[in-house]
C-alpha cells in the first residue's frame, strides 16, 4: 500500500531576467558539484599554426565551452574536472598521471551517439566514464572513433596548455578577458613558462596543485605549436588564452550536401574582361557552402588582406586561395542549381523556415572611428542609426521538385546579411568559431537605432544569416532545384537591377545543447513553436516550447543534464532531465515568457505515465508540476511554464513488500524509492495502524527491515510512501 503527496506550485505573474554582457557564473548552463563556492572550466578547440610532430586532424570546428563547479572548503582543478567529466557524458579525456594529472587530448561527443574513444589506425582506446588513463595508442596520430567530435592530442606535437584567472586568487564572477591582443605576453623569456594574457596567466602548476577559491576560472587552449627553444617559435611567441566562452551554440559541421551541389542552367551572368572584376563572373560560385573570408582586394580596392565575412562586410572579390566565391547576375539572368540532398518542409526546422538564400548585402553600420571596415574593427563600437540601413539587391527565387514545374516566391529587395564567425563582445575581438549556416535567422530580427553591430549579432543566436524561405507557401513537401533571379520578378529583364549569390543551402532542426529566439513579433505572425531535437537523431523531438505570450525578445537555451549533484535530491529514478535558460537579447532589459512545455520521457520508458512525475528546481528544492502525457511520442505536457530553469521527468515504482521468517522475528524487503520518505508500519486488524520505521533513503537499492517483536497471533505490513 502506497500513500501519495502531491504539492502544486501555483505561479503568480511572468518570470523576469536580465541581460549580462559577458558570461557570468550564473549565465552557465552546466554545473556539478554542491556548495556556497563556484569556479569554471572553459576549454577552447582550435587549429594550431604548427603541426609539426603532429598528425592529428585538426578540430572540426573552432568551439568554445564552459562548465561550473560548486564546492566547499578545499579543491583543485583536478577535482573541477573529473566532476566535470562526471555530469557531462559527451566531455572526454586522456590524461598522463605518472607524476600528476598532465591532459593529452580532449574531445567532445557532438553527435551525442555516445561513442567515446581514440584511435591511431592501428590500435583503438575506448573511454569509460570520459577518462583515460592509459592510452596506448600515439597521441599525436591519434583522433576521435567518432569522426564528428571536437578533438585535440597532442604530446611532442601541439599540446593543451592550462590557464588560470590573474594570480590564480579566484574572484572572477564572469569569465576572464583576455583583451585584445592576439596573444600572450611572456614574463619568462628563457624557458617561456609564465606570461599573461588579459585576465588569462599561464598557469605555474599543474591541474593537480591549482587550488580552487570562489570564483577561480581554469582554461584550456591548444598549443599555437610543438615545442621548440627559439623565441620566435610559435608555441612560444603565440600562446593565446581561452577567448571568452560562449556555452550555448552548438559547434557547426559541414555538410556538403547541405548546399547547391550542381549548376543545371545559368543566363545573363555578369561578364567583365577588366581583372579587378572577372571574380564575379563565374556561374560556379554559388555551389557549396557560404564563403567564410575573403580578400580585401588590390590597389584601389584594399591591401590584399583577409577577412572575415560579416555582417557590416560583406563577401567579395575573392577567398584566400584567389578561387572566385560570389556570382552576379545581370537583370533578365537566371542561375538553377541542384541541391546535394532533397529539402523538406519540416515543423522540425526553426521558424518553419526550410532553405537559405545567401548573398553579399550588409548593414550600413557607423561610429566605429575608422575609415574602412576590416577584422580590427569593434563591433561594439559600430552602431545601426541616422543613415543606417541595408545596402543589397533585389532577388527573385524558385524552387522546383523536377526541374520544370516551378514555383516562385515574392521578391526580396535585400538578401539578410551573414556573419561568418562568432564576435567575442568582452574581448572585442573576433573568434574563429564559425558560425551555423544551416541554421535560420528568426525572421522577426529587431535593430533599434543606435543598437551596437555586436549587440545585433548576440540577435544572431549563433546563425550565419542570409534570408529563410519555408516550403509551405509552395504546397511542395519538398525540392531538389532552386532557381535565382535577378531582379523583382521573372520578368524583370529591362532595368539596371543585379543581384550578386553566395550560396543556397538547407535548413537543419536545432538540437538540444543549441538555442534559439523568440520575439514579440514571433507570435504576432503565429510562429509559437520551438522545439529541439537529440543531438544523435535529428527525428526525435527532447524539448518543444509553444508560446503563449512574450514581453520582449528573448535567447531560449537549452541542455540535457546528466548529474544532479549541484541541486537537491531528486525523487525516483530519473527518465530524462533538462536544464532550459531564458535570458533578454540585446536592447531589453528584461523578459517575461510563458509557454506550455513538451519534454520527451525518454527511449526506456514504456508505461502510461501514471508512475511519472515531472519535477522543476526553483532554486533550492525540486517542486512537482502538473502535466499530461502523450503516449504517441511519449511525452509530457507541461502548462503555462514562465520559470525557464531545470526539469526533470522522474519514475515512481511503487515498493512491493515481502515478508519471511527470521532469527529476528520478520525480515521485510522492499525497493524503495529514492529520496522518497517512507514508513513501514504494523496492524493486528488492518484497521489501525502503527508505525515500526521512518527514513528516506538515497538510493533504490533493496532494503530489508525488521520487526523483532511481531504479535503472537498474526500481522500485517505495509509502507507508506510520500511522494513529494
Amino acid at each position: 500500500m502506497k500513500k501519495q503527496w502531491f504539492i502544486t506550485l501555483a505561479l503568480a505573474g511572468l518570470f523576469a531576467v536580465s541581460p549580462a554582457s559577458a558570461i557570468s557564473l550564473s549565465d552557465i548552463p552546466l554545473w556539478t558539484g554542491s556548495g556556497t563556492n563556484s569556479a569554471a572550466l572553459v576549454i577552447e578547440w582550435s587549429v594550431p599554426q604548427s603541426l609539426t610532430y603532429s598528425t592529428v586532424p585538426v578540430p572540426v570546428a573552432d568551439k568554445t565551452l564552459v562548465w561550473g563547479y560548486r564546492f566547499n572548503g578545499a579543491a583543485t582543478g583536478t577535482q573541477m574536472l573529473r566532476a566535470v567529466l562526471a555530469t557531462d557524458p559527451r566531455l572526454y579525456v586522456v590524461a598522463d598521471v605518472t607524476f600528476g594529472t598532465f591532459v593529452e587530448g580532449i574531445g567532445y561527443n557532438l553527435s551525442g551517439n555516445g561513442i567515446l574513444g581514440i584511435t591511431d589506425g592501428s590500435g583503438t582506446n575506448l573511454i569509460a566514464d570520459g577518462f583515460l588513463t592509459n592510452a596506448t595508442v600515439d597521441i599525436d596520430s591519434a583522433q576521435p572513433i567518432s569522426s564528428g567530435d571536437l578533438y585535440w592530442g597532442g604530446l611532442y606535437g601541439p599540446n593543451w596548455e592550462v590557464w588560470n584567472e590573474t594570480n590564480d586568487a579566484g574572484g572572477f564572477l564572469s569569465s576572464p578577458n583576455r583583451g585584445t591582443n592576439a596573444y600572450w605576453t611572456p614574463t619568462d623569456t628563457v624557458y617561456y613558462s609564465a606570461g599573461y594574457q588579459g585576465q588569462w596567466e599561464i598557469a605555474q602548476g599543474g591541474l593537480d596543485d591549482l587550488a580552487l577559491t570562489n570564483g577561480s576560472w581554469i582554461g584550456f587552449s591548444v598549443a599555437a605549436g610543438e615545442y621548440e627553444a627559439a623565441a620566435t617559435a610559435p608555441y612560444n611567441s603565440h600562446k593565446h588564452a581561452p577567448v571568452s566562452p560562449d556555452g550555448i551554440y552548438a559547434a557547426y559541421i559541414c555538410n556538403s550536401n547541405d548546399f547547391a551541389v550542381q549548376v543545371v542552367s545559368s543566363s545573363n551572368v555578369f561578364f567583365s574582361a577588366a581583372a579587378s572584376e572577372r571574380w564575379y563572373t563565374n556561374a560556379l560560385a554559388v555551389l557549396g557552402r557560404p564563403t567564410l573570408k575573403f580578400i580585401d582586394g588590390y590597389g584601389f580596392f584594399g591591401d590584399g588582406t583577409v577577412h572575415r565575412v560579416k555582417a557590416d562586410e560583406p563577401a567579395y572579390w575573392c577567398d584566400p586561395g584567389s578561387n572566385n566565391v560570389l556570382t552576379e547576375i545581370n537583370a533578365g539572368g537566371q542561375i538553377t542549381v541542384s541541391l546535394g540532398r532533397r529539402i523538406y518542409h519540416s515543423h522540425k526546422n526553426p521558424y518553419g523556415i526550410d532553405f537559405n538564400v545567401f548573398g553579399n548585402s550588409f548593414y550600413v553600420a557607423s561610429g566605429y572611428g575608422g575609415s574602412e571596415m576590416n577584422d580590427l574593427t569593434d563591433q561594439g563600437a559600430a552602431s545601426f542609426g541616422g543613415t543606417a540601413g541595408t545596402y543589397g539587391h533585389p532577388t527573385t527565387v524558385s524552387v522546383s521538385q523536377d526541374g520544370t514545374n516551378w514555383f516562385t516566391y515574392p521578391y526580396l529587395p535585400v538578401l539578410v546579411p551573414d556573419n561568418a564567425y562568432r564576435w567575442d563582445d568582452p574581448n572585442h575581438a573576433w573568434t574563429d568559431e564559425q558560425m551555423n549556416e544551416t541554421k535560420p535567422l528568426n525572421p522577426s530580427l529587431d535593430f533599434p537605432s543606435g543598437l551596437t553591430v555586436a549587440s545585433a549579432l548576440d540577435q544572431y543566436v549563433g546563425a550565419y544569416g542570409g534570408s529563410g524561405y519555408s516550403l509551405q507557401a509552395s504546397g511542395l513537401p519538398w525540392i531538389q532545384y532552386v532557381r535565382i533571379n535577378a531582379g523583382t520578378s521573372l520578368t524583370d529583364t529591362t532595368s539596371s537591377d543585379y543581384t550578386v549569390i553566395d550560396a543556397i543551402g538547407a535548413v537543419d532542426p536545432i538540437t538540444v545543447g543549441d538555442a534559439l529566439s523568440i520575439t514579440p513579433a514571433n507570435l504576432a505572425a503565429g510562429i509559437t513553436n520551438l522545439v529541439f531535437q537529440n543531438p544523435a537523431d535529428l527525428n526525435e523531438t527532447l524539448i518543444s516550447l509553444n508560446f503563449e505570450s512574450a514581453s520582449a525578445s528573448a535567447r531560449i537555451s537549452t541542455v540535457s543534464l546528466h548529474e544532479f549533484s549541484a541541486f537537491a535530491p531528486v525523487v525516483g529514478s530519473v527518465c530524462s532531465a533538462y536544464q532550459i535558460q531564458a535570458r533578454p537579447l540585446p536592447g531589453t532589459s528584461s523578459v517575461a515568457l510563458q509557454a506550455d512545455l513538451g519534454l520527451a520521457v525518454g527511449r526506456n520508458y514504456s508505461g502510461n505515465g501514471g508512475d511519472l512525475r515531472v519535477y522543476q528546481w526553483h532554486g533550492t528544492n525540486w517542486a512537482a508540476q502538473p502535466f499530461t502525457f502523450n503516449p504517441a511520442n511519449a511525452e509530457v505536457l507541461v502548462p503555462g511554464v514562465t520559470n525557464f530553469t531545470a526539469m526533470v521527468i522522474s519514475q515512481i515504482v511503487p515498493p512491493s513488500l515481502s515478508a519471511r521468517n527470521s532469527t529476528n522475528g520478520f525480515a521485510l524487503q522492499f525497493t524503495p524509492v529514492a529520496n522518497c520518505s517512507r514508513v513501514l508500519e504494523r496492524s493486528a486488524d488492518l484497521v489501525n495502524w502503527s508505525p515500526l520505521y521512518t527514513n528516506t533513503l538515497t538510493s533504490a537499492q533493496p532494503v530489508t527491515w525488521y520487526d523483532p517483536n511481531p504479535p503472537a497471533t498474526r500481522a500485517f505490513y505495509r509502507v507508506q510512501l510520500y511522494v513529494p
